[in-house]
């Protein structure tokens, strides 16, 4: 299977025609299960959403979890859950009683001042630990995530760039990280490791894609020690006298003039 770009398998660009996946379905006795034989899949990036490919590793996917005695109808019950399990339970039931996972992350959103306050401490680790209950119950979805081998996994949003890749695909990605870690923990392939560049203002947290820092306010604070952003871009500073982050911003600067 030949390699797509991120644009490509995001569908932002056309995709080059491709073989497609075999699913092998084979009925075992005499427990009168089914096991799934799925092919490896060869490509080093696998993009996945609610809407396309492998829609089953997303969250809102219709996968009831079990976590202490309780039942969730789906990962997303569970983890908008844990921002309320410890402090107000009575929040936490109502999430998990909620009628879809869009509900639930409403119920949620709706009830920020209660989070659990090292929530963003944790939020990460607990994404993880609602999709490991996810796919150690589902043997389906675990078989699936299983043939993506050493893969890289992201989440197709144009809308969050945090949990998934963005509008401009340059976005965190943490929910496709913390799947590769739940397939290697399953027995599956290693996660890939991929190099974060802290903020060059706090070096506490990550960039955000291209920029040098984390967020709007380590940018604002450190603006007077930077020079200004590349005009082209608007996401690295200017180089000296070229006026632009690079040539190729020179470039294309030039000509859109023309």
């Amino acid at each position: 299977m030949q390699q797509l770009t991120l644009a490509q398998a995001f569908a932002r660009a056309p995709k080059e025609k491709s073989s497609p996946r075999t699913v092998t379905v084979e009925p075992t006795v005499p427990k009168k299960s089914v096991k799934i034989s799925v092919q490896a899949v060869s490509v080093s990036k696998i993009l996945f959403g609610p809407h396309g490919p492998h829609p089953d590793f997303d969250q809102f996917s219709s996968h009831p979890v079990t976590y202490n005695g309780a039942i969730y109808p789906t990962s997303q019950h569970l983890f908008q859950a844990f921002k309320f399990l410890d402090n107000h339970p009575d929040i936490a039931e109502s999430i998990r009683r909620a009628s879809t996972p869009e509900l639930a992350f409403d119920i949620a959103h709706s009830n920020k001042a209660s989070y659990r306050s090292d929530w963003s401490s944790v939020n990460i680790s607990k994404m993880e630990e609602a999709l490991f209950m996810k796919f150690s119950q589902h043997p389906l979805p675990q078989q699936e995530l299983l043939a993506t081998g050493h893969s890289e996994l992201y989440q197709d949003s144009t809308t969050d760039s945090f949990w998934g890749v963005g509008s401009d695909l340059l976005g965190r990605n943490e929910l496709g990280r913390a799947l590769e870690r739940v397939r290697q923990n399953l027995g599956g392939a290693p996660a890939s490791v991929r190099k974060v560049l802290q903020c060059q203002k706090c070096r506490n947290k990550p960039r955000v894609g291209e920029l040098l820092y984390c967020g709007d306010s380590c940018l604002r604070a450190d603006i007077n020690t930077i020079a200004p952003l590349c005009p082209q871009c608007g996401r690295r500073p200017q180089i000296g006298k070229l006026k632009f982050c690079g040539e190729t911003c020179r470039k294309i600067a030039a000509k859109s003039a023309k």
